[in-house]
Order: C-alpha cells, then structure tokens, then sequence
C-alpha cells in the first residue's frame, strides 16, 4: 500500500487504501473547511458477503448521522470520504482493514449513540457497557459478536454515504461538545439572560432549559478545577444566581423535589443564603414538609430582618393549613366513629 493518505476511483485503487464509486452524482459541488457540519446517512457492508452490518436510515431515519469537518471524526477515514462528495450524492468506498483498526469501538459507540435517541435494540446485548480500554477489549471485546469478530479477523469493508445537508460555520448553532472552552465562557451570561427574559414571559420550561444549557457548561469548566480553589470558587459565584433562576423555574412548574435537591446544592456551599432558604422553605411546605419549611423560614428572618414581616405571614399561612387539614382530619375520624 503506497500512500494511505491519497484516495483513488476506480479498480485500481487499493494500492492507496481507499476506493470510491458512485452510486449516485450530487446536485450542488460542496466546499468543506474546518467546522463545516455535515448531515449524512451510512450504511456498513462486508464487500465479500454483502451482509449489512449498520444502516441509520434503519437505526433512525429522520436522525442523520453529524460529522463536524476538522473535529476528528470517531473513524477517521470517514471524514476523508464525506470530503470528496457532493450535497445529495451517495458513493460508496471500499476501505482495506489496515485503515480500520479504530472501527470496532467506533462503531459500537455509534451503535450506543443511536440506541439511546431511538431507544431501539439494534444488536443489543447484555455486554454492552464493558469499558474501552484495551485491556478489556482483548479480554471482552466491545460486546457485538459481528465486532468482536472483525477484533479477531479485520476485513475490508464498504461504507455506503448519502449527504443530507451541509451547514457552514455560523450557519448553525454548535453542539456544546464542539464549543471551545472561550465559547462556553462567551455563552453562559448569553443563555442566562436569554433565560431571564422568558421567566419574565412566565415562560418557565424554555427559561429552564437556557439556565440549564448554561449550568452545564459551568459544570464542564468547573470538573476541571481543584474544588474550593481559586478558579473554582470563581465558577461557582456565576453558577449559583444562574442555579437559583432555575430552582424558580422548577418551582413554578410543580417540580418541588427537583427544586428542593437544587437549592440543597446551593446550600452546601453557601448555608446562608436567603434566597436559597426562602425558595427551599417554600418548596417544602407545597409538600408538606411543614417542619422543614418552618426552619428555613425562621433562618431566613434570622439572616435577613426586612424579610421578617413576609416570613410571619408565610408561617401563619402554613400554621391555618395545618389546622385546617387536622380539622378535616378530626371530622373524618369522628364520621367513621358514628356511622
């Protein structure tokens, strides 16, 4: 094989690891440069047997396959392919199993990845979740028995694609897995007032998801720093206001255990933080968890005087509603004494 690097039409080619025929000619010729997305279908065949091993229109046909020009696609050769094809063509390549050593773990991630979005049971088995570390790989394989043959004995196989669509940089907005990390950083204060101006639209579950986009990437920066140092804490003071428009929003949507489990994270590192001890106080007692409710309510006025006026008509609000259910209660007991 002289140069695997170099791609060849036509009966010639395994001499340069790659070969292409058409199958059908695209209508538009495709400019790629680093960061173009491409959405396109695949199958995988085994040229000598013509078995199908994966195909995504069966996986999920309305979820195309996304590759991102640049970005390392998971088998390699892939994206060299996709780069020599046109919008709305179909080629199919034969690649020589010396090009393919990364496919197996590729391919069950890809496999993975599509059983998750259509929770289909595609080649399904109970090894699915063996680690891909090498070791276990050559003592487990990647948990499909047609994979775990090819591990054994790689073959050349075909890749079949079909471009759907094609998207230039700033044409469309990135996956959080593509941002850099200055993009994340640039992002968190946009969602966040994306986030504040649907709030104010009362439109809980949209803010929700802008706070949590955010919040993740917030997660992301922070799992790379040592907790309670520095830069950590510095995360942390962005992500706790952010964290506590969200606990609102779940609030506001019914989901007091969420917004409890939320507020609790807030606490842990702040435990005198008002706003997260009223929200909390509130949350409990629409569960009625009536003791708890009535602690943070009473720290709160320990904390923060001015609320103390607020507060005394929240506990007097939560003593009438005790009342009232112990008196139904009572009258429910004494019905059942004399009937």
């Amino acid at each position: 094989m002289s140069n695997p690097d170099q791609m060849v039409m036509g009966t010639d080619a395994f001499d340069c690891g790659i070969q292409k025929r058409l199958v059908h000619a695209g209508k538009t010729p495709t400019e790629y440069v680093d960061g173009t997305k491409v959405y396109f279908h695949f199958k995988i065949v085994e040229p000598e047997s013509g078995v199908i091993m994966d195909d995504s229109k069966k996986m999920n046909e309305k979820k195309p396959m996304e590759l991102i020009i640049g970005k390392k696609f998971k088998i390699e050769t892939w994206e060299k392919c996709i780069r020599t094809m046109w919008l709305n063509e179909v080629a199919r390549f034969t690649v020589v199993k010396e090009l393919l050593y990364d496919f197996p773990i590729a391919a069950k991630q890809l496999r993975d990845y599509y059983s998750k979005i259509c929770e289909s049971k595609h080649h399904k088995e109970e090894t699915h979740h063996h680690h891909c570390c090498g070791f276990n790989i050559m003592e487990h394989g990647v948990g499909y028995q047609d994979l775990d043959e090819f591990l054994k004995k790689p073959k050349n196989l075909d890749f079949i694609f079909e471009i759907v669509k094609v998207e230039q940089p700033g044409e469309y907005k990135k996956d959080s897995w593509s941002l850099t990390e200055d993009e994340k950083i640039k992002q968190i204060p946009i969602l966040k007032s994306n986030g504040n101006s649907l709030f104010k639209e009362k439109k809980y579950e949209e803010a929700s998801k802008q706070y949590e986009e955010a919040l993740g990437y917030l997660e992301q920066l922070m799992v790379k720093e040592k907790p309670n140092d520095i830069e950590w804490n510095q995360w942390n003071e962005i992500k706790i206001p952010i964290l506590l428009n969200y606990c609102l929003c779940k609030y506001n949507l019914g989901e007091f255990y969420a917004c409890i489990e939320h507020l609790n994270t807030i606490l842990e590192s702040e435990p005198n933080n008002t706003k997260a001890l009223y929200r909390r106080a509130k949350a409990n007692a629409s569960i009625w968890n009536l003791s708890e409710a009535r602690n943070d309510f009473k720290q709160c006025a320990e904390l923060d005087p001015a609320l103390k006026n607020d507060i005394l008509n929240q506990l007097n609000q939560i003593d009438k509603s005790e009342a009232l259910h112990y008196k139904k209660e009572a009258e429910k007991f004494k019905g059942r004494l004399f009937s």
